[in-house]
């Protein structure tokens, strides 16, 4: 469990840094868990969290190159969506027991 938290802490630290114009390396920081979604056994938790990377991908890019402030926001909500569908996939099907990583 303690790699999906980090992985949510990570989404949340990259939506946070939108007054710091998002450094790279917040970036980063949610592009490293791939690795770790690509070895998830659940095909759905997955799908869901390289879903989510590459959202998170695209909203940092999207909030640097100074995309329409509406298209970043939908963007925005979509990932809040996202965020919380892979936390609750990963607590229903690892509930109190560890996550492997």
């Amino acid at each position: 469990m303690d790699k999906l938290i980090e992985f949510d802490n990570a989404v949340e630290a990259l939506g946070d840094s939108m007054l710091a114009n998002m450094p790279e390396q917040r970036i980063k920081d949610v592009q490293q868990f791939r690795e770790y979604f690509t070895q998830e056994t659940d095909a759905k938790l997955r799908k869901l969290g390289l879903r989510l990377i590459d959202e998170c991908t695209s909203f940092a890019y999207m909030f640097r190159m100074g995309v329409d402030y509406g298209k970043v926001a939908e963007k925005s909500l979509k990932i809040g969506h996202l965020r919380e569908e892979v936390i609750k996939l990963g607590l229903r099907t690892y509930g109190g027991t560890q996550l492997k990583g």
